[in-house]
């Protein structure tokens, strides 16, 4: 019995309203990731979330009342929002899940998801519009990535079937040799059909890098490693670790992780042609398919690029550092890539120990040469 009177003597204090509504609101504001606005009939911003401002550049929130998206945007978006939302204050029909593409003053693009609905008071009057939009920019840029290498790996195909119909028009007086010509042609069939199998699939990129990730890898890797075994073509398989990723993790946040990770990824890129494979397999761990076999010119290319960095670069607290092994193939025999990828990650690893401890401070010195084997 005692136990039920306390319960009961607690309700009141449960049902007391702890927040007002204009605390709520401000809140949600403050801290929602998305970007949340209120414009008045003509289009004006009345109230707008923090992380809006920052996208605006905006030190304050506040900053942004009776400005438009003509006072941020380009002329060709800002016309578009603004078309959108007269049509919704009009017809009171909201716009749900709308994919953008924003302009800025700059000339750079970026996309988002929105949605806009009508801004209406308990009378039924419309003030305005009120909206949301989630960032997509990343996914859009991995989307088109996939789609370009779709067709690149699509034309590649072509060319290898038309070369392998020429093959078998030649060799038809010849009974052994059309053998081997349509004993070929079943393979690129199959080849074909697991290329199609590697193209529907459409989880094969790192949300937060935007390279490929272990799935993609594997298999896209697979396919080229076969296709150069098979043209006698020189490629090698490069591991590459970020260094210290959980220290910099625990020492600056986890936000500065993931900028050290899409700052790897970025070079990464720089340092390679759009024909090689790259990926983050996850955590500080990456991997390149590469369409050649100097190891030596494939290391010196990343250190230079990540000295140039360093040196260029704002001060972060800590240097870049990275860690790598390089496999290079002599097509003498043909090896799974899981096997090449373990290989190269055990010469990253004698890489990795052969150097000293960074010191926590901005490091102008290069990378030591990394772990380099032949097969």
């Amino acid at each position: 019995m005692a136990l039920k009177k306390a319960q009961i003597e607690r309700v009141p204090e449960m049902n007391t309203p702890l927040h007002t509504n204009e605390d709520l609101v401000r809140a949600f504001l403050e801290h929602v990731p998305a970007s949340v606005y209120f414009k008045d009939r003509e289009s004006r911003f009345v109230r707008i979330s923090r992380s809006q401002a920052e996208k605006f550049g905006l030190a304050d929130p506040d900053l942004a009342i009776g400005k438009t998206d003509f006072d941020m945007f380009s002329d060709e978006h800002a016309k578009q929002a603004f078309d959108d939302e007269q049509e919704i204050i009009r017809s009171g029909v909201p716009i749900l899940n709308k994919e953008e593409k924003e302009t800025w003053p700059d000339g750079t693009e970026t996309w988002v998801l929105t949605t806009k609905l009508p801004w209406i008071d308990a009378t039924g009057r419309v003030l305005g519009t009120m909206g949301i939009s989630q960032d997509m920019t990343q996914r859009r840029r991995a989307e088109q990535e996939l789609q370009n290498y779709k067709e690149h790996l699509e034309l590649l195909v072509a060319q290898r079937t038309a070369e392998l119909v020429r093959v078998n028009l030649q060799l038809e007086r010849d009974i052994a040799a059309r053998k081997i010509a349509e004993q070929a042609l079943a393979e690129k069939a199959a080849e074909l059909a697991r290329s199609n199998q590697i193209l529907e699939n459409i989880s094969l990129t790192d949300d937060l890098t935007g390279l490929y990730n272990r799935k993609g890898f594997l298999a896209l890797a697979a396919h080229r490693v076969k296709l150069a075994n098979r043209n006698r073509e020189p490629f090698s398989i490069a591991f590459i670790d970020l260094d210290d990723l959980k220290e910099i993790n625990d020492s600056f946040g986890h936000l500065e992780g993931d900028r050290a990770l899409r700052d790897t990824a970025s070079l990464l890129r720089e340092c390679f042609r759009e024909s090689d494979i790259l990926a983050r397999l996850g955590g500080d761990e990456f991997a390149i398919f590469v369409a050649e076999a100097d190891e030596g010119q494939i290391a010196r290319r990343i250190e230079e690029r990540l000295s140039e960095r360093e040196r260029n670069s704002p001060p972060r607290g800590y240097p870049l550092s990275l860690s790598m092994g390089i496999v290079v193939s002599d097509n003498s025999q043909e090896e799974e890539v899981e096997t090449l990828l373990k290989r190269a990650d055990g010469l990253m690893y004698q890489h990795k120990k052969g150097k000293s401890k960074p010191v926590r401070k901005r490091s102008m010195g290069r990378v030591p040469r990394a772990g380099t084997a032949r097969r």
